[in-house]
């Protein structure tokens, strides 16, 4: 329906799995029925079925009832055989045995397997409960496992069925694999150390980065603030492009670059130019023309204090500039 988050339903081919070959007896007397026997699983992983990946069914919680269908390609009308009994356990896995019917279906069987016709065996099997293991350790049919990986719980075997074709990418079920998975390799658990190593070295630069970034913002609030104080100290307020000039500088030119200001408004304040600095403290050639205008400051006159943060502004600005592409 429109509107809902609910996944609709998986086709009833995603719980459909090919096994093994089916045995069909030969026929020894005539009218006697013809049986078959067959692996319908053998307890192993299905490694990377299309839909659930790697899944395993549980064989102590598995069920089956007999008799169960045998059908030709999990088809319902094509009924070809009868499950009479079976057996289960972790060495051999699911085995089934029956009779093939006399109908039409069930002599097409009998008389294909005489003729060489490999039959497939194929189970429908509708869980009880799906257990989705993604990291760790299980341990499903007497083996440990390791995630990621799906485990089928109380497993109910509906019918099995006699398949035509075997494994093939166009069609819905997969071939189960009876090659036990090697996920207990050493090669396994490197990539997991590796994948471990991976994300703990992105933990600590993320760290490292969200440390920097408090960093550069208290360093950016504080000198706002410092900027701010400037301004209320000198009675005056300074330009965005001033504030910004400003605020790119290093602490340790921010520093030089205030006092320089405080020295010049306090010589306009007193029509006195500022003391000259000592040659030794001579700052960057980007400001010199600023202590040229601290020693002429007397001979400004009435407006010697606004030029004075004019061309001080100016020359921090420049200064910053270099500093900057330094």
């Amino acid at each position: 329906m429109a509107g809902t988050n609910e996944k609709p339903d998986p086709p009833i081919s995603v719980y459909q799995f090919k096994t093994n070959l089916f045995d069909i007896e030969k026929s020894t007397e005539e009218g006697k029925k013809r049986t078959f026997t067959g692996v319908a699983y053998s307890g192993e992983v299905i490694q990377s079925h299309y839909y659930w990946g790697d899944v395993i069914f549980d064989l102590d919680t598995i069920q089956m009832k007999t008799p169960l269908g045998a059908l030709i390609d999990h088809d319902t009308g094509r009924r070809a055989g009868v499950v009479r009994n079976f057996t289960k356990d972790n060495q051999g896995g699911l085995k089934v045995s029956g009779d093939l019917l006399s109908n039409k279906n069930g002599q097409e069987v009998a008389q294909d397997s005489d003729e060489g016709y490999p039959w497939e065996m194929s189970v429908y099997i509708v869980p009880g409960s799906i257990e989705e293991v993604e990291r760790g350790e299980v341990v499903v049919n007497g083996k440990t496992l390791k995630g990621p990986i799906t485990i089928f719980r109380n497993g109910v075997i509906r019918e099995v069925s006699f398949c035509a074709l075997g494994a093939d990418d166009n069609t819905s079920a997969v071939a189960a694999s009876h090659t036990p998975k090697h996920i207990n390799k050493q090669e396994d658990t490197d990539v997991t150390e590796l994948e471990k190593e991976k994300a703990a070295r992105i933990e600590a630069e993320q760290q490292r980065d969200a440390a920097q970034n408090e960093l550069k913002q208290f360093k950016e609030t504080k000198r706002t603030e410092d900027i701010t104080a400037l301004e209320t100290e000198l009675k005056t307020q300074f330009s965005a492009e001033d504030k910004t000039a400003y605020t790119a500088m290093d602490d340790t030119t921010f520093a030089f670059a205030a006092k320089q200001l405080r020295q010049f408004s306090a010589g306009g304040q007193s029509g006195q130019p500022a003391q000259q600095p000592a040659p030794a403290n001579q700052p960057n050639p980007a400001l010199a023309h600023l202590f040229t205008h601290q020693a002429n400051g007397g001979a400004q006159g009435q407006g010697g204090t606004g030029n004075q943060e004019h061309q001080f502004s100016a020359g921090a600005k420049a200064f910053a500039a270099q500093n900057k592409g330094n």
